[in-house]
């Protein structure tokens, strides 16, 4: 049979001597740096899920922004463009109203010297005729 003598139970106690020793001085550090360890890769993986949330959140925002400020712009764009057709509009009729009156103010200067003219044209004719009747009757 089997036969423990005290060489066993050395190599059992040395066996538990390192054991012990060799968990408190070696196991115990490295499992409590490996314990650090995955804390600080949890706390930077949260942080990096905040921040990751943080900047979908901004960049939401920025682009609901520029949605609005598009929408903005292209209503002051609308407005301008109303406005601008607005004045064109009120332009042309004015234009269009002082070259009526110019060529009304033409007519009026046509028919005063045509009137002119015409009445020059009467007097001379009659002058004309005047003259024409003394050189007949006087010959």
């Amino acid at each position: 049979m089997l036969q423990i003598d005290a060489t066993a139970l050395v190599v059992f106690a040395v066996v538990w001597v390192l054991v012990v020793v060799l968990g408190r001085i070696f196991f115990k550090p490295v499992m409590r740096t490996l314990d650090e360890r995955a804390a600080r890769i949890a706390r930077d993986k949260a942080a990096a899920a905040g921040s990751e949330e943080s900047y979908e959140q901004d960049l939401r925002r920025l682009e609901d922004g520029l949605k609005e400020a598009r929408a903005a712009a292209d209503g002051i764009r609308a407005a301008a463009e109303t406005e601008a057709l607005k004045e064109k509009s009120r332009l042309v009729r004015e234009v269009q109203a002082e070259g009526r009156a110019e060529v009304e103010r033409a007519k009026a200067e046509l028919q005063r010297e045509t009137d002119e003219l015409r009445k020059e044209l009467e007097r001379r004719v009659a002058e004309i005729a005047g003259s024409i009747e003394r050189k007949v009757l006087d010959e």
